[in-house]
């Protein structure tokens, strides 16, 4: 009953839009109050209605959302109308990817490009089925989307066979890679940020690459909603441990990482976008090192490592050159 009430209230804001260009949901909200009764619609033709729906939404430009105005909105609204933000606007990200999806040359004959696109629109079906009023079922509608979408990374075997064929060139597919997962950030970071919000959690287990933490949720460095006083200092140590303890395992030793705060400064920002940031730099900059001072350890494997004199590899890790991170709020102090 709810889904026909729904599919009238869609029907009659699209009138509304093109008599008066006006798609605010206070007026389909007006007008879900007026129906009364439920209209029988087959399968076949609830199908329709949705794809065309998919059509019209991905036209609409989506309403920008900044981490500063998100967090504006957790502010100063209550956790209810942030689900109907939600409800709003996520229909229309993913209405948008699902064409963008559709534009790709013979996307049908790529089977992971073809299941990502299915993914993603029965994600959009569902979502337009939910009712964010209902917060226990909204909640788990989110939850069953985020973890469907965590397999989006299909994507990567669809564009080899692009690449294999020449039919997309490596800037394109770079490019058109780069779009989409920035998009999928962004409807991440809504879902989750509504969803810890909701929830209330008091702890949230953490992980990156097989390190396994705990924090209290307010102190969370693996938290993936916006934290209003994102402490980078401690995420940078953070970072900082957890890529020793990867050095040591691949490599059988670590060069030095040393994170000094400079005046560091809180601010708003999603602290697990941030602490992966860090750690890839900090990745990047051991394997670098390693290689470059490391006396060809970096190219042995793992029994031969083994077989090396303990003294030896100290020798050798003790002729690493450290890597520095200043975290500081001041521009003038960097160089």
């Amino acid at each position: 009953a709810f889904l026909m009430k729904r599919l009238l209230c869609n029907a009659r804001t699209w009138s509304l839009a093109r008599a008066n260009r006006c798609t605010s949901l206070q007026h389909s909200s007006r007008f879900f109050r007026m129906v009364s009764q439920a209209v029988p619609v087959s399968v076949a033709r609830l199908e329709q209605l949705l794809e065309a729906e998919i059509t019209t939404l991905a036209l609409r430009e989506p309403k920008p959302l900044t981490v500063q105005s998100l967090l504006t909105v957790t502010e100063d609204t209550s956790v209810d109308e942030l689900a109907q933000l939600l409800h709003e606007e996520l229909p229309v990200r993913f209405a948008q990817r699902i064409k963008m999806l559709e534009a790709l040359p013979d996307w049908k004959s790529k089977e992971s490009i073809a299941s990502v696109r299915q993914m993603y629109l029965t994600s959009f079906k569902e979502l337009r089925m939910a009712d964010p009023s209902q917060p226990e079922q909204f909640q788990c509608e989110l939850k069953a989307i985020k973890d469907r979408h965590a397999q989006t990374n299909l994507l990567v075997g669809g564009f080899k066979q692009y690449a294999e064929v020449e039919k997309l060139s490596l800037s394109e597919i770079n490019e058109w890679l780069d779009r989409f997962f920035a998009l999928r950030m962004s409807t991440y970071m809504l879902m989750t940020h509504y969803l810890q919000i909701s929830d209330g959690a008091q702890r949230w287990p953490g992980s990156l690459d097989g390190a396994d933490f705990d924090f209290e949720f307010e102190h969370n460095i693996y938290r993936s909603s916006i934290d209003p006083s994102c402490n980078v200092w401690r995420i940078a140590q953070h970072a900082a441990d957890v890529v020793t303890q990867m050095s040591c395992l691949r490599y059988g030793l670590t060069p030095r990482i040393e994170v000094s705060d400079r005046g560091a400064q809180a601010f708003p920002f999603v602290p697990r976008y941030l602490l992966y940031i860090i750690s890839e730099l900090l990745k990047n900059s051991v394997r670098a090192t390693v290689e470059l001072h490391g006396a060809g350890v970096h190219k042995l494997d793992s029994s031969a490592r083994q077989a090396m004199p303990a003294d030896e590899l100290q020798r050798i890790e003790k002729g690493l050159p450290p890597i520095r991170i200043m975290v500081t709020g001041d521009a003038n102090v960097c160089c």
